[in-house]
């Protein structure tokens, strides 16, 4: 009994050697993945400045419905509107919109300025009270 004790002990001495020597490889392993990682991104990816927005376009405003036109004031800067229509967006190139003539709809309107130099506007709601 004595020498399989002996036997058990130094099995269990080797498997503990063995384990730390797995983590340590391991633990290698991944600090030198984690360097070379932050290397590649310092070296490899290009930086671009990109300069914040400065000025946001302003909301649309004045917005108001006759039957199935809906017509709003012109935005200074402004490129194109993005016109959305109970969850559905549509392109505007002049401020009116043909949409349906029924009493739930939800519209709301913004300015985009495609020449990037300005942010959207924010979204501007159809007044319910505008309505005829």
């Amino acid at each position: 009994m004595k020498g399989q004790d002996k036997t058990d002990r130094h099995r269990s001495v080797w498997a503990i050697k063995i384990f730390k020597t797995a983590t340590m490889i391991l633990f290698v392993a991944l600090v030198a993945a984690s360097f070379i990682y932050v290397a590649n991104s310092l070296f490899d990816v290009p930086h671009i400045n990109v300069a914040p927005v400065a000025k946001r376009l302003g909301a649309v405003d004045n917005i108001r419905r006759q039957g199935d036109l809906v017509t709003w004031d012109a935005v200074r800067h402004a490129s194109y509107y993005i016109v959305e229509v109970n969850g559905r967006q549509f392109v505007a190139e002049a401020c009116r919109w043909s949409c349906p003539d029924d009493p739930n709809t939800i519209i709301r309107i913004k300015a985009v300025d495609s020449s990037g130099r300005r942010g959207d506007s924010a979204w501007s709601y159809l007044d319910a009270s505008a309505i005829n």
